[in-house]
């Protein structure tokens, strides 16, 4: 049984939908769930920084760092107010290579993704929970979120 699972999170609807049907999943078994966000400079920032040219407007994986932090760590109290037992992760980088190194890292036996992967794209399976379930060494629970 998943004892270990891993959800990803990028403070969206979607996610939040995603993050509930882990949670439900890991209290009904008495597993631990792993909220994990990615966060990723996007790279005209990093190339305007590099130029002196200050920044670009931030896209929806490029708030800093400090309130992605902010927004797992709002999750995590919530689901433990619940009866889960949740821990929160805020790694650099893509999110779906995030998800999938973490779910490694922690020995996760589940990794949970909505079907939405990207704020806004609709009518596919989205480019995050695509690549997670090709890429992913554990099941992946992709949740329908729309």
């Amino acid at each position: 049984m998943y004892r270990t699972i891993v959800v990803g999170t990028d403070a969206s609807p979607t996610a939040d939908l995603a993050v509930e049907r882990a949670a439900e999943l890991a209290k009904a078994v008495g597993g631990t769930l792993h909220v994990v966000s990615a966060w990723k400079e996007p790279v005209g920032a990093l190339l305007a920084a590099s130029a002196g040219a200050g920044t670009v407007a931030p896209d929806w994986q490029s708030e800093p760092i400090l309130v992605r932090e902010a927004q797992v760590e709002a999750v995590v109290a919530r689901l433990r107010l619940d009866g889960v037992e949740a821990v929160g992760h805020v790694d650099t980088g893509d999110a779906a290579a995030t998800l999938v190194s973490a779910a490694a890292r922690l020995g996760a036996d589940l990794i949970v993704v909505g079907d939405r992967g990207l704020k806004g794209l609709r009518g596919m399976l989205g480019s995050v929970p695509s690549a997670v379930a090709h890429k992913a060494p554990v099941d992946v629970l992709v949740v329908h979120t729309s």
